[in-house]
């Protein structure tokens, strides 16, 4: 994909050892570029995909400042797919202070270089970067820059009232104390993925494969404990729940479903500060992923949260109708 990725072997999904894959992800720190190639000729694309476009675009490099960052080896991973690179042999694990990694430019002008080989001429490519937008002369030529914002809020359960002193009146309100409510941190992802399908999925456009998918992605990522799902219960009634995905020192409120009864009494609210007061999340950064949607914007300010700009890169060469097309 990139200069260092030309002497890379390029494996089918049943060449890839899974241990040795796991291995490399965990020891890059949440800082890995999870980007392969789908489809084939003009529907040729390369973006990273869901559940995963909060990472850093590259781990860092333990290489001198002054070396060529974009030659140090495999800088692709994330879940193995039809054709996923490896270098055929173990390498470090990378520092984690974020030092020595190649800029969003030069990480785009790679990938542009890159689009008719090992891209195989993919006509889109797409990543997201944890960094402002760059000034108008910075981004290559065929590139946007497009900024996006989320939020986030540092998570300090030691002093309750402190943190909801931060709320705004109105979640302040909606999380008064309710009888016969509880908040339960489960494995069984099977209640709450009924839950989504039924009140987010239609609307999102998933089809029955992609909520299949969903599904084992959610067993494998609670089996793994990369990732915990909270749920609030009235007896034996879920009203709604939430998935935390464990990234560095972010959770990120990466995929929430409430029932009608749950919205009513703003279940979610009193789901996500029980959550903010958990003492085995002190320290860490909640991240609201962000939206465009002004009522989820309030949801998450509502907290106390702050908009967070980062930037996402786009080279989009398809032809215009097909364009048209792909956004029906």
């Amino acid at each position: 994909m990139i200069e260092g990725l030309r002497d890379s072997r390029w494996l089918s999904r049943a060449q890839i050892d899974d241990a040795d894959w796991n291995a490399r992800v965990a020891a890059a720190d949440g800082g890995l570029f999870p980007i392969w190639p789908r489809g084939w000729g003009p529907l040729r694309q390369c973006r990273q995909p869901w559940f995963v476009q909060h990472l850093a675009v590259l781990p860092p490099s333990e290489r001198s400042p002054s070396s060529n960052p974009l030659t140090s080896g495999p800088l692709t991973a994330g879940p193995p797919s039809e054709c996923s690179p490896s270098s055929g042999s173990p390498t470090s694990p990378p520092i984690s202070s974020g030092q020595n990694r190649p800029s969003a430019r030069a990480l785009a002008e790679s990938l542009t270089q890159a689009r008719l080989g090992v891209l195989k001429g993919a006509t889109l490519l797409e990543f997201q970067v944890d960094e402002p937008p760059p000034l108008a002369d910075q981004v290559p030529a065929g590139w946007q820059a497009i900024g996006r914002t989320t939020y986030r809020l540092p998570i300090d359960s030691a002093d309750s009232q402190a943190t909801r002193a931060g709320y705004s009146a109105h979640h302040r309100r909606l999380i008064r104390p309710m009888d016969g409510l509880h908040c339960v941190q489960t494995n069984d992802p099977g209640p709450f993925l009924r839950l989504y399908v039924s009140q987010v999925a239609g609307k999102a456009g998933l089809k029955a494969e992609q909520i299949r998918s969903l599904g084992r992605l959610l067993k494998s990522l609670l089996g793994n404990q990369h990732a915990v799902l909270w749920t609030l219960m009235r007896e034996q009634e879920l009203l709604c729940g939430c998935v935390l995905l464990r990234s560095g020192d972010r959770l990120v409120y990466q995929l929430a479903g409430s029932s009608g009864a749950s919205m009513q009494m703003g279940g979610m609210h009193r789901l996500v500060d029980h959550i903010l007061h958990r003492p085995e999340y002190r320290g860490l950064t909640f991240d609201f992923e962000g939206s465009d949607l002004p009522g989820l914007q309030r949801f998450y300010s509502g907290f106390g949260a702050r908009p967070h700009t980062y930037t996402r890169w786009l080279l989009d060469k398809r032809h215009p109708i097909l364009q048209c097309v792909q956004r029906i």
